[in-house]
């Protein structure tokens, strides 16, 4: 039996450009945000580097890891802010709050992306997606769980557009 991973290359196929590990960028993230991030999530975008899926969802990862894009990429005091003038429209404390959710991606509809830090194993973190309008959804699985329910339209957030992804969705480097 393939793994997610496996199968959602298989959706996107093989990375145009990219292809190649990069793992001082990562180590610095890890020290930067205190928590390791979940495996697939790296392995992913190790062999897809930054870019987006079918143009809709845009995905990021370090690449030179100095101080200003750690705080690009990780830092989310102004959600926490934001959360601590209107608790009621954020339900999920922001990292590093503990189990504070961690960004990994947005899209074109204004929604983000998150992994929910509670548990000790990374690789058993759930994803949170946060509409524009404060919808939140929450489902289990890794990262490319989550993705191929999209391609499958199975436990994927409601809000999302049902068009996405199309069946014929690749992979766009923005390297």
């Amino acid at each position: 039996m393939s793994s997610s991973l496996d199968r959602l290359r298989a959706l996107l196929g093989e990375p145009v450009t990219w292809g190649w590990a990069r793992p001082g960028p990562w180590t610095a993230s890890e020290r930067y945000l205190g928590v390791e991030l979940p495996s697939d999530y790296k392995a992913f975008l190790d062999l897809y580097g930054p870019g987006s899926i079918d143009g809709y969802l845009s995905l990021t990862r370090p690449l030179e890891a100095d101080a200003a894009e750690l705080d690009r990429l990780w830092s989310l005091d102004a959600w926490r802010r934001a959360r601590l003038d209107a608790p009621d429209l954020y339900p999920y404390p922001f990292h590093p709050d503990p189990g504070g959710l961690i960004s990994w991606g947005s899209d074109e509809s204004g929604n983000e992306y998150y992994f929910l830090a509670l548990e000790p194993d990374p690789d058993e973190w759930r994803i949170v997606v946060g509409s524009e309008s404060n919808d939140w959804f929450e489902t289990a699985g890794t990262f490319s769980d989550f993705l191929v329910r999209c391609f499958d339209r199975t436990d994927r957030p409601p809000f999302l557009p049902r068009s996405w992804p199309t069946p014929d969705a690749r992979y766009h480097s923005d390297v």
